[in-house]
């Protein structure tokens, strides 16, 4: 048993670790019928998808231990990154309401994305999570630009409706600090109440490796046809039967079209105090 778990385990949690065939939802599900309201994902951005499914418009509550990759929902909450102090503020921290989206019938915390990032979070994973994540990302690059991927969509809003050839397509759940986006790209707030909707025009195989460079670099804002808008609802339709999407940082499949809809105020975090 990890430090981790012994630490859950005293603090008066139940362990459960998720693996395939593990019913996440249901079992949250259940334990909610029971009365419990504490829910925590110890885990990567993947894993909070997981646990938050069930809990989006309850009287439950989410805590995140972030002990993955990335954590880019831990890094926006504020939250410490040392398991530590992260599973201090689980249990004395002040609780928050913040905005969650939809895609389809799923919920998310971060982002939807179509084209590139599917495509390297797929390729990435081929190397198992014991291999070096930087080698990983190397290797996910440059296989991801042999097979140059990109798709086409018809984009609706209300403030928009374009017939859009891209590479990279993403919406947020609120904003992205453009100045500063790539791999670790914060969120100013998670209550503007409105989603991000970012892509890039379709171009040359060597100008998509010099996105890649900017990408990595966290530079992506100097990349030329860089288009965003901010909206409440956003619908996207393809020639396509499924569509490959990143959904905070794992891949799904789903068929369009896909209906992406702002939930404000309607997820229950623990934050630090202050």
């Amino acid at each position: 048993m990890s430090a981790l778990e012994s630490a859950a385990r005293d603090g008066g949690l139940d362990v459960i670790r998720i693996a395939k065939g593990v019913d996440v939802v249901a079992i949250i599900r259940e334990q909610m019928r029971l009365g419990l309201n504490l829910f925590v994902a110890a885990g990567g951005d993947g894993t909070v998808h997981s646990v938050v499914q069930p809990l989006i418009n309850s009287e439950a509550v989410l805590g995140v231990v972030p002990v993955g990759t990335f954590n880019h929902f831990a890094r926006d909450l504020g939250l410490p990154l040392h398991w530590r102090d992260a599973l201090d503020v689980v249990f004395s921290g002040d609780t928050r309401q913040v905005d969650a989206a939809r895609v389809n019938e799923r919920f998310f915390v971060n982002n939807v994305s179509i084209g590139l990032y599917p495509e390297l979070v797929a390729r990435r994973e081929e190397r198992g999570r014991d291999y070096p994540r930087w080698k990983a990302r190397i290797y996910a690059a440059i296989v991801t630009l042999r097979k140059y991927p990109h798709v086409t969509l018809a984009v609706e809003s209300d403030y928009l409706n374009e017939i859009v050839r891209t590479h990279v397509f993403v919406v947020s759940n609120n904003s992205y600090d453009l100045s500063r986006l790539g791999v670790e790209t914060p969120r100013a707030t998670l209550e503007e109440g409105r989603l991000s909707v970012y892509w890039l025009p379709h171009m040359p195989r060597f100008a998509l490796a010099r996105f890649l460079a900017q990408y990595f670099a966290g530079r992506t804002k100097r990349t030329p046809g860089f288009r965003s808008f901010r909206t409440a609802r956003v619908r996207v339709q393809s020639p396509r039967k499924r569509l490959h999407l990143g959904i905070d940082g794992e891949v799904f499949t789903m068929p369009p079209p896909l209906v992406i809809t702002i939930m404000p105020k309607s997820l229950l975090v623990k934050v630090p105090w202050g």
